[in-house]
């Protein structure tokens, strides 16, 4: 049985291939297990970090590059045609570089995270709070792009002369790049001038919500109703967009229609106790206006306007004042109006 001889190599050296990748299969779960169960809980004990890091980003990419070095000796062992084996080479390079390029954008990402994020927090600035997302985003993007290129390279292709050789391809592929460097061209825009920062709330368009994450291509926004958007910078860069959060106070204007038979001192009661109710509430400002502006169709208008200090106290805030209104009213007996209709009944005799 063991002379059997398929392809050019003996069931035998099948079977030992096969048995050099499951000893690498197994090697790595082994090591994943020990990384994961050992190691990380005498990392954690240590004060340092960098440990832990180096243990986190191993992990899985020592785990892939260990079943790469088994698939290359499992290949060597048979005989193969000389097309065959520069194949196989060529995947294992491939395969190694792309394991090498994950651990490395691991290990820079988890640096940036755990070291550069926690600097930017200590200072005033909100920009560099901005700017580490995108940086991680940019490096991680390098690092892709360099490996692209060595697995190229890895083909004997000469990158200098590809790209020189693109021709109409080239064109092509910067029209359809377009849109891309117009999000990014967006996205350093709105770094550049800060028309908002992280958390605050922003209105423009239709859109109304919390500003989550800003990236080189897209803006994440929470809205109002708790859904995620996510938003191309060049849109935002193009569009005028209102900060919800930096405004000192957001004006309220609202018309309340008392009836017709309301005395004309009771009428002044009822533009006073608006502007007690409004002048006392301790997220408004001092200055509120009344005024009796409107004979209307079915009742006697009064104007207010006042400003919440708090725009994100706007529903609270309203709340409260037109309860307290109401209540007020009631005690005072002062009626509000609604749509009424006299009809005047004359009897044919």
């Amino acid at each position: 049985m063991a002379d059997l001889v398929y392809l050019g190599n003996h069931l035998y050296s099948y079977l030992i291939s096969l048995g050099i990748l499951a000893i690498a299969i197994i090697l790595g779960k082994v090591i994943y297990y020990i990384s994961r169960n050992i190691i990380r809980k005498v990392t954690e004990k240590t004060k340092t970090m960098l440990d832990d890091i180096l243990v986190d980003v191993l992990e899985k990419p020592l785990v892939f590059m260990l079943l790469v070095i088994g698939f290359y000796f499992a290949y060597n062992r048979l005989v193969l045609p000389v097309g065959v084996i520069g194949f196989f080479g060529n995947v294992t390079k491939i395969l190694f570089i792309i394991g090498v390029s994950w651990f490395i954008i691991k290990f820079v990402d988890s640096l940036l995270l755990h070291y550069a994020a926690p600097l930017t927090k200590r200072t005033k600035s909100d920009l560099d709070d901005q700017i580490v997302p995108i940086l991680r985003s940019v490096v991680k993007w390098i690092i892709i792009i360099v490996t692209f290129i060595m697995i190229v390279d890895n083909f004997g292709y000469d990158v200098g002369s590809l790209l020189a050789g693109l021709g109409l391809g080239g064109l092509a592929f910067a029209l359809a790049a377009q849109d891309m460097l117009g999000n990014l061209f967006g996205g350093f825009s709105i770094l550049a001038d800060s028309p908002f920062k992280l958390n605050e709330r922003i209105r423009f368009n239709n859109y109304d919500g919390w500003v989550r994450a800003i990236g080189l291509r897209t803006t994440r926004m929470e809205t109002l109703d708790g859904t995620y958007l996510t938003i191309p910078n060049a849109m935002i860069s193009k569009t005028i967009s209102e900060n919800v959060s930096r405004e000192k106070a957001r004006k309220i204007k609202f018309t309340i229609g008392v009836t017709y038979d309301t005395s004309t001192k009771k009428l002044e009661q009822a533009m006073k106790i608006i502007k007690d109710i409004v002048v006392k509430h301790s997220d408004t400002d001092d200055n509120c206006l009344t005024a009796f502006t409107e004979f209307g169709a079915y009742s006697l208008n009064i104007l207010a306007i006042y400003w919440i200090k708090n725009p994100d106290k706007i529903l609270d805030v309203q709340n409260e004042i037109n309860l307290e209104i109401k209540k007020s009213f009631e005690k005072a007996k002062i009626s509000m109006a609604f749509p009424t209709q006299t009809l005047e009944v004359k009897k044919v005799r």
